[in-house]
C-alpha cells in the first residue's frame, strides 16, 4: 500500500505525540515502540527510531560509529537506504540489521525484519544481546512464541503458518490483557509485511482488524479507525467480503462510541453490502444500527431492525467464525439498545447474555455491567451496585476492556449519586 509524503509526515507527528505522552509516564523505549506500532501502520524498524526521537541522519551516523568501534571501515549507508528499509521497500542485510539492533539497544529479531536462515551474526560474532528490558513479561511464553516462530522462519514463512498465527490470536483473544496481545499481534504483523501473496495479505488484513478491535478496547479510537480502515481496504484488494464487512462494522461501533450516530449508520450501510449470510447480517444490524437508532430516538425503525435481526439469528447456519458473533453477543447489543426504551427488557437480554458467557470473561463483564445499568434505570439501585461490584471483584483491573470501563462509568452516572453507589463510584474512579 503506497503512502504519500503528507501521510508519512502526519504519521511521524502522531508518533512524536505518542512518544511525548509515553515519556510523561516514564515508559521505556521498548514500550514506546510497542505503543507506536500498535497505534500506527508503521514498521518496527521505523518505530524504534521514532521512539528515540532520532532523525535518519542520526541513525546513519550511529551505525557508522558502530562499525568504527569494531575496527571496521564505515559502511555506505545513506538516509535513503534507511528510508526504504523502514517502508519495507527493501530489506537490510544481516550485518546492517545487527548494527541497527546495537544502535537501538535491542535484539535483531525485534526490528521486524526476518533474519536469513543460518545467519552467522555480526561478522561472525554472537548476536548482540539487548540492553533494554525484555519485550514481554515471561508469564506469557505461549503468546510470545507465536511471533518468535514467524521470525525464525523468516522468508520461508508461508500462508499456512501465518494463518495458524492468526488463528491463535483470535481463539485466545480473551486470554491476555488487551495491551499485551496488541503488542504481539503488531510484532507478528510486521514480520509478515514483506510477503505479497494474496493469502498472506488476507491474514495481514485480519491482523489489522484485530489490532483495530484491541485499540478500541484500550481507549485508542484514533488507532482503532486507522487499523480498521486498513483492514477494510485490504479486504477489498484480496476479495474477502467478510473482512471488509467486519472492519466497516467495527468502524461503525468505534464511531458510535464517539457519539456520532449518523456517521455510524452510514458505515453500517457500507458494511451491510458485504453481509452475505444471515449471521453476518444479524451481526451488522446488532453492531451498527441498534444503538445509533436508539440514540436518535427512532424507536419505530429500531423495533423493525430488532425483529429483522432476530429472524436472521433464528435462521443462521453459520459458525461464529473469525472473532466470533454468537447469541451471547447478540443479546448484549439488544440489551444496550433497549436501555432507555425498555429497561426491563434490556435487563432480561443482559442476563441471558451473561449466562451464556464464562464468568470473568470480557463478554461476561460487559453483559453484567449492562444488566447493572438496566437495574439502575429501574431504580433498583442496590441490585445495580451489587452487579457492578461483582465485575470489579471478578476481573482484574488490567484485564478490563476500555468498553467495560465506559459502561461502568455510565453506571455510576446512572446511579446519580445514590448513597448505595459511593464505594462503587470510588472504585471506578481508580480505573485507568
Amino acid at each position: 500500500m503506497k503512502v504519500n509524503r503528507a501521510t508519512r509526515a502526519q504519521l511521524a507527528r502522531e508518533a512524536s505525540r505518542i512518544r511525548a505522552d509515553q515519556q510523561r509516564h516514564n515508559a521505556p523505549v521498548p514500550a514506546i515502540t510497542d505503543q507506536i506500532t500498535r497505534t500506527l501502520p508503521i514498521t518496527p524498524l521505523e518505530a524504534w527510531r521514532l521512539a528515540y526521537g532520532w532523525s535518519r541522519r542520526h541513525v546513519v551516523e550511529a551505525v557508522c560509529e558502530v562499525y568504527r568501534s569494531d575496527g571496521l571501515a564505515p559502511p555506505g549507508l545513506t538516509t535513503a537506504m534507511l528510508c526504504r528499509w523502514e517502508h519495507s521497500q527493501a530489506r537490510p542485510g544481516p550485518e546492517y540489521l545487527y548494527a541497527l539492533a546495537r544502535v537501538y539497544g535491542t535484539d535483531p529479531t525485534r526490528l521486524g525484519v526476518p533474519l536469513p536462515a543460518g545467519s552467522p551474526g555480526w561478522y561472525g560474532h554472537p548476536i548482540p544481546q539487548p540492553r533494554q528490558e525484555p519485550h514481554m513479561p515471561p508469564e506469557y511464553p505461549e503468546l510470545t512464541a507465536v511471533a518468535d516462530s514467524i521470525a525464525l522462519n523468516g522468508a520461508d514463512t508461508g500462508g499456512d503458518l501465518a494463518e495458524q498465527a492468526l488463528g491463535f490470536y483470535t481463539q485466545r483473544y480473551s486470554d491476555f490483557p488487551p495491551r499485551v496481545l496488541a503488542g504481539e499481534v503488531a510484532r507478528c504483523r510486521s514480520l509478515l509485511m514483506g510477503h505479497t501473496n494474496p493469502d498472506t495479505r488476507r491474514v495481514l488484513g485480519w491482523m489489522s482488524a484485530l489490532l483495530g478491535n484491541l485499540a478500541h478496547h484500550t481507549h485508542d479510537p484514533t488507532g482503532a479507525l486507522i487499523h480498521l480502515s486498513t483492514a477494510a481496504r485490504i479486504g477489498e484488494q484480496v476479495g474477502d467480503p467478510h473482512l471488509s464487512g467486519w472492519a466497516l462494522g467495527a468502524q461503525s461501533m468505534v464511531t458510535m462510541a464517539d457519539h456520532r450516530p449518523v456517521e455510524a449508520l452510514e458505515l453500517a450501510e457500507q458494511a451491510a453490502h458485504h453481509a452475505h449470510t444471515p449471521l453476518r447480517s444479524a451481526q451488522i444490524t446488532a453492531w451498527c444500527r441498534l444503538r445509533p437508532l436508539a440514540a436518535l430516538g427512532d424507536t419505530e425503525t429500531l423495533t423493525a431492525h430488532i425483529t429483522h435481526a432476530r429472524r436472521d439469528m433464528d435462521r443462521t447456519e453459520d459458525e461464529p467464525g473469525r472473532f466470533g458473533f454468537d447469541q451471547a453477543e447478540f443479546e448484549l447489543h439488544l440489551a444496550e439498545a433497549l436501555l432507555d426504551h425498555n429497561p426491563a427488557q434490556a435487563a432480561s437480554h443482559a442476563h441471558t447474555s451473561a449466562s451464556l458467557k464464562r464468568s470473568g470473561s470480557p463478554g461476561w463483564a460487559a453483559a453484567v455491567t449492562v444488566h447493572a445499568r438496566a437495574q439502575a434505570a429501574q431504580r433498583q439501585h442496590q441490585d445495580a451496585v451489587a452487579l457492578g461490584e461483582s465485575v470489579l471483584d471478578t476481573v482484574a483491573a488490567g484485564s478490563l476492556r476500555a468498553t467495560t470501563h465506559r459502561r461502568l462509568r455510565s453506571l455510576v452516572d446512572d446511579l446519580g449519586g445514590h448513597p448505595s453507589g459511593g464505594t462503587l463510584a470510588d472504585r471506578v474512579s481508580l480505573l485507568n
